[in-house]
């Protein structure tokens, strides 16, 4: 199997609602890094699994338009739907933004883009990551 990784940063706002109890609670921002995997089995006629530009092209426009500094909310956090009334750049989950929740709705997504997605991560801090992929 070949595999390569492409990382994508991009800046978010978030906060957790119950029945998270802690710091997440308040709204507060992030410096994130998408992390994802694409892995193959066999290689293009160019000797490649696939063109790392033409790979972090489709994914960092997908991030950039929907996630870069965007208020990530879940669906019923009113500030985000204040925030999204006011014109502001939202993104709308079912459920709370949490990294977790994040590396499997971008999984999802790029498995959509037809790109072949083994596993996603989300580093959210200098110490904290995680990683969705199917097993």
């Amino acid at each position: 199997m070949y595999q390569i990784e492409v990382k994508v940063q991009f800046r978010y706002g978030h906060r957790l609602l119950a029945p998270y109890e802690g710091l997440c609670n308040n709204v507060h921002g992030e410096g994130g890094t998408a992390i994802c995997f694409l892995e193959g089995d066999s290689l293009d006629k160019n000797g490649m699994l696939l063109d790392f530009k033409k790979a972090k092209s489709k994914i960092k426009e997908w991030v950039d338009n929907n996630w870069d500094h965007a208020y990530l909310h879940h669906k019923d956090d009113e500030i985000g739907i204040y925030l999204r009334d006011q014109g502001f750049k939202i993104f709308e989950f079912q459920t709370n933004p949490t990294a977790e929740n994040m590396a499997k709705y971008l999984f999802d997504i790029l498995r959509n883009m037809a790109l072949p997605v083994k596993k996603v991560g989300i580093v959210e801090s200098f110490t904290n990551s995680v990683a969705w992929y199917e097993g």
